[in-house]
Order: C-alpha cells, then sequence, then structure tokens
C-alpha cells in the first residue's frame, strides 16, 4: 500500500470521514494545536489508490468523481474548524493509503493524533474502535482518544497521569507536564499498587504484615519520579496520590471530570497487544485519553 502523500511536520494530525465523532476530534485537534502553537492537518484516507489492497475503478470517471467527494468532505471539515475555533493554520489533505497505515505512517512527524475512541457500530463506553485501537497501540507519537461524551462534575481542572514506577515513566510524565502547563491545570499524578501475588502467597498471614510500609516504599517511588518536573516545571503544581488498588480502576476514579487522563504504553511487536491497564481505561473512562508510546 503506498504511503501517505502528505507530511505531518510537527502538526497536529486528525484523520476524518465525515461522523460526528470526526468532527468532535477535529475541533478538539485544532484545540490541542492552538495550546501548542503549531499547526493542524486534517486528512481523510481512502483506499482507493494503488498497491494491492486497493479497490480496483476502471471508470476513470467514478475515480474523479470519488476524489471531488473525499476533497469536499475534508474541505468541510476544515471549513467547520475554522468556524468553530477561529483557528487559521488549518490545512486539509487527502491521502490515498489504507486508514490505518496512512494515519500510522504520518504519526512519524506529526505531534499528536486525535481520534474519536469509539467506531461505528460500538458499545458506547465498552468498545474501542478499530482505527482507533490500532493508532493507540502502533502510532509513533502521542494518541489522544474522545469519549463519546465527556463528564462534567464539577472538580477543579486537572491532568491525571499514570506513574508506573518504570523505566519508560519520564516520557509519560514529559507528556503530561506540557498538557498541564498549556492548559494551567494542576497535574494529578497517580500511582496505583496492589501486590496481588504477594498478598496470595501470604494468605492468612495478610494482618501480620506491615503494609503502611510498602506503602510508604509506593510513595517514595512516586516521588522520585515526579521530583525532576517539580524542579524543571515549577509553574506546573503537582498533586500525588498514591492508591492501593489495580491501576485501571484507581485512574478510572482518579479520572473524573478530568480534563485529561494520560497512561504510557510499551511499544513491543506489531502483534502486541495494549496492557491491561491501557485497554481498561480507553474501554470505559469518560475524560479524554492520551497514550503516550514508550520507545526504547
Amino acid at each position: 500500500m503506498s504511503g501517505p502523500q502528505v507530511d505531518a511536520d510537527g502538526r497536529v494530525v486528525v484523520g476524518v470521514d465525515g461522523s460526528a465523532s470526526s468532527m468532535q476530534a477535529a475541533v478538539h485537534g485544532a484545540e490541542c494545536a492552538r495550546r501548542r502553537g503549531v499547526g493542524l492537518l486534517l486528512v481523510h484516507v481512502t483506499p482507493y489508490g494503488s498497491g494491492e489492497e486497493a479497490r480496483p475503478m476502471a471508470d476513470r470517471e467514478v475515480r474523479e468523481r470519488y476524489g471531488q467527494s473525499a476533497a469536499r468532505l475534508v474541505q468541510a471539515a476544515a471549513d467547520h474548524v475554522r468556524e468553530a475555533t477561529g483557528s487559521a493554520d488549518v490545512t486539509a489533505s487527502v491521502v490515498e493509503d489504507h486508514p490505518v497505515d496512512g494515519l500510522l505512517a504520518l504519526s512519524a512527524d506529526a505531534v499528536v493524533l486525535v481520534t474519536g475512541r469509539r467506531g461505528t457500530g460500538g458499545l458506547p463506553g465498552l468498545i474501542l474502535g478499530s482505527t482507533a485501537g490500532a493508532l493507540v497501540q502502533h502510532a509513533l507519537c502521542p494518541v489522544i482518544a474522545l469519549p463519546d461524551e465527556t463528564v462534567v462534575d464539577g472538580a477543579a481542572p486537572s491532568v491525571v497521569v499514570g506513574v508506573e514506577g518504570r523505566p519508560g515513566d519520564e516520557q509519560v510524565l514529559a507528556f503530561a507536564v506540557a498538557e498541564a502547563a498549556a492548559r494551567s491545570v494542576v497535574l494529578r499524578a497517580v500511582h496505583a499498587w496492589r501486590d496481588v501475588p504477594l498478598e496470595s502467597a501470604v494468605g492468612g498471614f495478610g494482618p501480620l504484615i506491615d503494609w503502611s510500609v510498602v506503602e510508604a516504599q509506593e510513595r517514595e517511588l512516586l516521588a522520585e519520579a515526579v521530583a525532576p518536573w517539580r524542579r524543571d516545571a515549577p509553574d506546573v503544581r503537582i498533586e500525588e496520590e498514591v492508591l492501593r488498588d489495580g491501576p485501571a480502576t484507581a485512574l478510572l476514579g482518579a479520572s473524573a471530570g478530568a480534563e485529561l487522563l494520560v497512561v504510557g504504553h510499551r511499544h513491543r511487536s506489531r502483534l502486541a497487544r495494549l496492557g491491561s491497564t491501557t485497554h481498561g481505561v480507553l474501554h470505559r473512562a469518560a475524560a479524554p485519553i492520551a497514550v503516550v508510546p514508550i520507545l526504547p
């Protein structure tokens, strides 16, 4: 399959297909681009190009009409974004490729990809659309996946970030700190711990273990992870939260009403699945979710 005919060139990228979900993503992408001081690239990716998977279109007139329709679709999305946000730095392009492959190729040079979370025919809050799922798993830049509806509960604005206490946290925290700074909101760094294997192993001896010592160690781990950002980003207020719970459950609770939930995803192989925490929050969170690739 041919690659994209455009370059993301350090812009925010949104794939649009004319659906309400993609239009929501386009507007969100424009705000994201504005906060970063970069341009917005809206693309409509069509498989009607070259390559083995492209559907043959022998009738030149039909092919031309399809191309014109695709151009009108993405241009209409750009006009809508300009009207809704006042943004002038919006580029509209048509890319001939498989929708997933085309957007993944653009992710090599994009600062962020923005997508709706649910695909056509999905069940709200339960099923991650196939395109969004593939982007989250394999994109080379952070992907922001939007829920169908954002729940506002009156809580103070915040960005919530999951901190694992493992190598790669710095990449996730760098993105989260930048988001909190751009939004002028507090950053809530959440570290969840629950040693299920240990709890199962000790069984009835659990009450004899001083879990407060374990929790103190987890608090120290979180403090060490965020310490560089307290020094390097003094204007960002960082709150630390250590919760004895499963990571997905803890992050879902902490992110209720948040402007953004930030988690990491470790790139392994093309066939690797999402980690259980990332998978859990993507399917159930009411907040927009930024998945940051943790690259070697």
